[in-house]
């Protein structure tokens, strides 16, 4: 993504490197806030930016992006022939930015950080791809985990209702129940949570503080619905009913203050 309000800027950058590499594709706008719907919606692997810009600059652009979950990720490299002193250079890295070009822009130079910019935003995308990979693995374990144990909690029922147990028996058995569940509830869950931490570090962390008296329990239920969890999978990982997770997430909306039309797990997503 190229942002420049000089359209000319822009023709010479994409003009040079797409003769480069063909096999990039370059997206441009003349206002920072475009730029920044085109960069939410589309998987963009490099921003370069015009830092003096109206409206929005190209530093408030770097601020928004890196704030932003899903694309604090994208590497940004801006482009100024005003604000050129080491102090601008501070301020653009301050605010995240992941290089810094003069203008005019030399086009080999252009290239060349360009290249490093990809190279880095390339590893960084391997990270990413396999801490998903290892929570969704998490996930899946933690379901038939709780499955597992959920079967054993049944048996354990079926032999306290068997008339010949005694009552040191049954206690015996309550004990164990009780420790199966205490299981479920608490050790496999942190296993879990340190996974998805690890994928989506500030995501608790910013919903507390926009909605400060949400409880635990109430916060497990917004990062499995944050996953795309369908009632039936959260009902097992936490241990609850169907209904019991149906009641929850009713309560969750108001809790959130969400309107009648507005999706839960899309809301969540903006955290």
């Amino acid at each position: 993504m190229i942002v420049d309000d000089q359209p000319e800027n822009i023709r010479v950058m994409t003009g040079y490197l797409e003769q480069l590499h063909p096999e990039y594709r370059l997206y441009q706008a003349t206002r920072a806030l475009h730029a920044y719907g085109i960069v939410k919606a589309l998987k963009i692997d490099l921003v370069i930016s015009d830092w003096d810009m109206p409206g929005m600059t190209g530093i408030e652009l770097t601020e928004i992006l890196k704030k932003d979950e899903e694309t604090r990720h994208i590497p940004i490299i801006i482009v100024t022939g005003i604000m050129i002193t080491p102090d601008d250079l501070r301020k653009a890295l301050a605010a995240g930015a992941f290089d810094y070009l003069r203008k005019p822009v030399e086009l080999v130079e252009l290239e060349a950080r360009t290249s490093s910019a990809l190279s880095i935003a390339a590893i960084h995308q391997n990270e990413i791809n396999a801490k998903n990979l290892e929570l969704d693995e998490k996930t899946i374990r933690l379901i038939k985990s709780n499955q597992h144990l959920e079967g054993m909690i049944r048996k354990i029922n079926q032999i306290k209702s068997l008339q010949e147990n005694t009552p040191e028996v049954t206690m015996l058995l309550d004990e164990i129940n009780g420790e199966i569940t205490n299981k479920i509830n608490e050790d496999i869950w942190k296993h879990f949570h340190v996974a998805f931490q690890n994928v989506h570090p500030s995501f608790s962390q910013h919903l507390i503080t926009g909605f400060p008296d949400l409880t635990p329990g109430e916060l497990r239920h917004c990062i499995l619905i944050k996953l795309g969890m369908n009632n039936k999978d959260m009902a097992s990982i936490l241990y609850h009913s169907t209904d019991s997770i149906k009641v929850a997430r009713s309560r969750l909306r108001r809790k959130l203050h969400l309107e009648n039309e507005q999706n839960l797990q899309s809301f969540l997503q903006q955290f």
